[in-house]
C-alpha cells in the first residue's frame, strides 16, 4: 500500500468514526455552532485546530506507545489515577454515543421512510453487529473509504442550501427563536465540541496508530482527517444558518435541507446519513469490545452481541434529546484531558521509553 493511499485511509478512518449521526444530521452543529450565529464560525476554527491537533498527535502515540489497552493511553497523558479515570470515563460515554448512533439510525429512517424507528434502529443494530464480528482490517478499510464520501455529501447538501439572503437575516431569527445551545459562549463551543469528540476518538486513534510504522504517515493522516472533518461541518454549518427559520424544531435538518435541493437527493442523502451512523457505530462498538475482551475472541463475540442489545434499546431515548443533555457535559469534563496532552507534548516532552513507562506503571519498551 502506498504512503499516500495509507494516509488516505487513515484519515478517512478518522473522519467515519467521528462523523456519524449528531454531526452528519446536523443536530451537534446546530447545537454547538449554528446557535451562536455568525460567531460559530470562530467555533469551528477552534474545534478545526483541535481537530487536526489531536488527531495526529493520538495516532502519533499510538504508533511510538503501542499500547496492548487503551488504558494505558489515558495514563501516559493523565497520569495513573486520572487517566484511570479517563479510561473508564471514556467507555461509558462510547457506549453512550452508540446508543445515540442507533438512536439516530431510528430517527433517520422513520422521518424519511416513515417505517417507525424501532424498524430503523433494529436494522442498524443487526448491520453493525455482523460488522464487528469481522476482522479490524476489515473495519478500518469500511471506514477509510465511507468517511470521505460522507464528506462529499454533506458538503453538497450544506453548500447547496446555502441562501444569502436567509444567512443575512439569520442572526435576528436567531434571537427570536428557542435554539437549545451547547454552552454559554461561542468560543467555549469550539474547545467542548472537540474535547467530548477527543474523548470517544482516542482509543480508537491510539489503535490505528499502533498497527503503522511511519509516524510520518499517522501525523499527516491525523492532521488531514481533522481538516477534512470540520471541512463538512462548515458546509453543514452555513446551510442550517441560512434556514434556520424551517429548521430550529428538525430532528435531522440536514435530511430536510437535501429535499429542499431535491427528492432524490433527500433519498440519497438518508442513505448517505445511515452511512456515516453505521460507520461511527461500528467503530464506538468494536472500541469498547476490544477493550473488555482482551485479546479473548470468545468473550469479544459475547460482549459485543450484549453491547448491542443495550444499544438498541437505549436507542429508545430520542436522538436530539440525548445530544442536548449529555454532549457538553461530557465536552467539559473532556477539557481536562485535553490539557493532559497539551502537558504532555509541550512541556513534559520526555521520549516514550522505559523510564517514562515505568513511572506510569506501563511495561513497554519504544523507541
Amino acid at each position: 500500500m502506498s504512503n499516500t493511499f495509507k494516509i488516505i485511509v487513515l484519515a478517512g478512518a478518522y473522519v467515519s468514526f467521528i462523523l456519524g449521526a449528531g454531526t452528519a444530521t446536523g443536530q451537534e452543529i446546530m447545537q454547538f455552532f449554528v446557535s451562536f450565529g455568525y460567531l460559530g464560525i470562530g467555533a469551528i476554527i477552534i474545534a478545526a485546530v483541535l481537530h487536526m491537533w489531536f488527531g495526529a498527535y493520538a495516532m502519533d502515540v499510538g504508533v511510538r506507545l503501542k499500547a496492548e489497552d487503551s488504558k494505558d493511553v489515558f495514563v501516559y497523558f493523565c497520569g495513573k489515577y486520572l487517566g484511570l479515570f479517563f479510561y473508564w470515563f471514556s467507555q461509558l460515554f462510547i457506549l453512550v454515543v452508540f446508543i445515540v448512533m442507533i438512536s439516530g439510525a431510528g430517527a433517520t429512517i422513520s422521518e424519511h421512510f416513515d417505517l417507525g424507528d424501532v424498524i430503523g434502529r433494529a436494522f442498524m443494530a443487526i448491520l453493525v453487529l455482523i460488522t464487528a464480528l469481522l476482522r479490524l482490517n476489515t473495519i478500518i478499510k469500511i471506514l477509510g473509504i465511507a468517511g470521505p464520501i460522507i464528506v462529499v455529501f454533506s458538503v453538497i447538501v450544506g453548500a447547496g442550501s446555502f441562501d444569502p439572503a436567509g444567512f443575512s437575516k439569520s442572526g435576528e431569527i436567531i434571537n427570536g427563536i428557542n435554539l437549545s445551545t451547547a454552552t454559554s459562549n461561542w468560543w467555549q463551543a469550539g474547545f467542548v465540541y472537540s474535547s467530548f469528540v477527543l474523548l470517544v476518538a482516542l482509543p480508537f486513534l491510539a489503535n490505528l496508530g499502533k498497527g503503522e510504522i511511519k509516524r510520518k504517515d499517522v501525523i499527516i493522516g491525523g492532521s488531514v482527517g481533522g481538516l477534512i472533518m470540520l471541512v463538512g461541518v462548515f458546509a453543514i454549518y452555513i446551510g442550517i444558518l441560512s434556514n434556520i427559520e424551517q429548521l430550529h424544531t428538525k430532528d435531522i435538518p440536514t435530511l430536510f435541507l437535501a429535499d429542499q435541493i431535491s427528492p432524490a437527493l433527500g433519498l440519497f442523502f438518508s442513505i448517505i446519513l445511515l452511512v456515516a451512523i453505521y460507520t461511527t457505530a461500528v467503530g464506538m462498538l468494536w472500541t469498547v469490545s476490544t477493550q473488555f475482551s482482551k485479546g479473548n475472541s470468545h468473550k469479544y463475540r459475547i460482549i459485543t452481541i450484549v453491547l448491542t442489545i443495550i444499544g438498541f434499546f437505549g436507542g429508545l431515548f430520542p436522538f436530539a434529546k440525548i445530544i442536548d443533555f449529555v454532549y457538553p457535559i461530557v465536552g467539559y469534563i473532556g477539557l481536562i484531558l485535553i490539557a493532559g496532552m497539551l502537558y504532555r507534548q509541550f512541556i513534559n516532552k520526555g521520549k516514550i521509553g522505559i523510564k517514562t513507562l515505568e513511572t506510569l506503571g506501563l511495561n513497554k519498551n519504544i523507541n
